[in-house]
């Protein structure tokens, strides 16, 4: 991996790997979070729209452009960030970073029908084989973290991340017909406003809580967690494999895990120690050559 690549590969992992505690803190201390998703994503889309603006770049909107633009902003942001938000209500931040830390093994899977050079090896079919247990045995351990609700967000979490994979799978086929700011831009602000219409209609009895914290976590979530780690995430595409591109998704809950435990107390089962390690191996492995 070239030295510029990597310096970016490594900041994402740093950003997403503390986004996951300060989300849980702030849900914590009231923020909504279907509202708190879309607030953060229609706040940085705009912004984005508005450099788009500034330096009159044009938009693509070739047929496959949109089905990106649909696809990554449907199944990767409103589906997935919004149902990770909602879960994360209910269970530990570092076990939905651990759930989502399945992402690459997914996107192998997918990887292996669509990217003719990225196919399924024997390492990567034991890799996969390793990981899926780790899931199961997870979620096996949920009546051990307290709440009737922890189970339903641990499931919630593991389907958000298997329709999460398709458009990144897509994305990396197709790469070349949009650019990195602008598919950003509209992928942002489209579902920032369709998660804020759905907060309006199953939150309304529910009001942002404009903490200290809240206002800091606001801030920290958009610039940090949307625009730079999505303009990063977006521009390895052009530079790294699919296989090096779902890698990111082994660190972060490395860092998360013990944020969660330093900061919020959020102790881990021995099962559920062993079922993270064998997901975060999987995901590991998943990525070696034969």
């Amino acid at each position: 991996m070239r030295s510029k690549p990597f310096i970016f590969y490594i900041l994402l992992c740093l950003i997403w790997g503390t986004t996951w505690v300060v989300l849980k803190k702030s849900l914590i201390e009231g923020t909504p979070a279907v509202f708190g998703v879309g607030f953060r994503f229609f706040i940085s889309g705009s912004i984005l729209l508005l450099i788009t603006f500034i330096q009159k770049r044009s938009i693509p909107k070739t047929r496959t452009a949109v089905n990106i633009y649909v696809l990554f902003g449907l199944f990767n942001l409103v589906i997935g960030y919004g149902a990770t938000y909602w879960a994360t209500q209910f269970i530990y931040s570092n076990l939905a970073s651990l759930l989502w830390a399945g992402f690459p093994i997914v996107v192998v899977i997918m990887a292996h029908f669509y990217l003719t050079n990225e196919k399924i090896t024997l390492i990567k079919l034991i890799s996969i084989l390793i990981g899926t247990a780790g899931v199961f045995l997870i979620l096996s351990q949920s009546q051990s973290f307290g709440g009737e609700h922890v189970f339903m967000g641990m499931t919630v979490i593991t389907f958000a991340v298997i329709l999460a994979a398709w458009p990144n799978v897509y994305l990396k086929q197709h790469s070349h017909e949009v650019d990195t700011l602008t598919m950003n831009a509209v992928c942002q602000t489209g579902s920032g406003l369709i998660l804020l219409i759905i907060s309006s209609f199953i939150e309304k009895d529910q009001t942002m809580i404009w903490s200290p914290f809240n206002i800091f976590a606001m801030v920290y979530l958009t610039v940090l967690g949307s625009i730079a780690a999505w303009l990063i995430y977006i521009w390895l595409f052009k530079h790294l494999t699919i296989t090096q591109i779902a890698y990111i998704a082994f660190p972060p809950p490395v860092i998360a895990a013990f944020l969660g435990w330093k900061i919020l107390g959020e102790a881990l089962t021995p099962f559920a120690v062993i079922g993270a390690i064998m997901v975060i191996g999987g995901a590991v492995t998943v990525n070696l050559k034969q």
